[in-house]
C-alpha cells in the first residue's frame, strides 16, 4: 500500500500510524529489518535499527520510544514513515546523487543549501574532524574524496557524506550519495529528511564530545 504525501493532512503520523495499525507487525519486521517481540495477547514491539542506536515501536498503539540522541520529531516520523513504506528491498551497494533518485531533481537544490554546503562550511579545513563527527553519529568510514562515511538510516535505507576540503583554488564541498534501491524504503523527500537530521547532528558535533 503506498502512501499519498498529499492525504495524510495536517499531522504527518496519522497516514503511517493508519496503515500500521491495519498491518502484521512481524511482517513489518521482518521487512524493515527489524525484529517483533510479542508481548501481551496483540501487544508488543519492532525493534528496529536506527543510525547509532534502537528505537522501540510499540503495538497496538503505534508509539515510538527511543533514547534521547534519536528522539527527535524527524526521526520518530522517519521511523514510522519507513515501516510503513518499506517493502523489504535490500541495500544494492550502488551509490548514487540525490538528483537521480525518483523524484529527487526536485528537492536537489535543497539537499545542497541545507545539508551539503553547511557541513561543508563547517568541516572546510577539518577532515579529521568531519570523520569524528561522523563516527559519533554513527556513520562508518569510507574511502571517498578527502574523508567519508556511510550511514545506516535504517537497515534498508543507506547514504553516505563525502568532504573534499578546501584548498587554494577550490572551496570546500560536501556531496550525499543515497544507495540506488533506498527509494524502496523511502521517497525522496522522506531521504532528504534523513539526511538533514544526519546533517543537524554533524553541525552540532564539537570536539572533545567523544563517540
Amino acid at each position: 500500500m503506498d502512501i499519498d504525501d498529499s492525504q495524510r493532512g495536517e499531522n504527518p503520523f496519522d497516514e503511517p500510524v493508519r496503515w500500521l495499525h491495519a498491518s502484521d507487525p512481524e511482517a513489518v519486521a521482518r521487512k524493515a529489518g527489524g525484529r517483533w517481540e510479542p508481548g501481551g495477547p496483540g501487544e508488543g514491539f519492532i525493534v528496529l535499527p536506527v543510525l547509532s542506536g534502537e528505537v522501540r515501536v510499540r503495538f497496538p498503539d503505534i508509539s515510538v520510544d527511543a533514547p534521547e540522541e534519536l528522539g527527535s520529531f524527524s526521526l520518530k516520523l522517519l521511523t514510522l514513515l519507513y515501516l510503513s513504506r518499506s517493502d523489504g528491498t535490500r541495500p544494492s551497494g550502488k551509490w548514487v546523487a540525490y538528483r537521480e533518485l525518483q523524484g529527487g531533481r526536485f528537492y536537489e537544490p535543497v539537499v545542497k543549501r541545507s545539508v551539503e554546503d553547511p557541513v561543508a562550511h563547517k568541516y572546510a579545513t577539518d577532515p579529521d574532524g568531519f570523520l569524528e563527527a561522523c563516527y559519533a553519529a554513527g556513520g562508518r568510514k569510507e574511502s571517498f574524496g578527502d574523508a567519508s562515511c556511510s550511514f545506516e538510516l535504517f537497515p534498508n535505507a543507506l547514504m553516505t557524506f563525502i568532504l573534499w576540503r578546501m584548498d587554494e583554488e577550490f572551496p570546500a564541498r560536501v556531496q550525499v550519495l543515497f544507495d540506488s534501491e533506498s527509494v524502496r524504503n523511502l521517497n525522496a523527500f522522506d531521504l532528504r529528511m534523513g539526511a538533514s537530521e544526519i546533517a543537524s547532528k554533524l553541525l552540532k558535533w564539537q570536539k572533545g564530545e567523544g563517540g
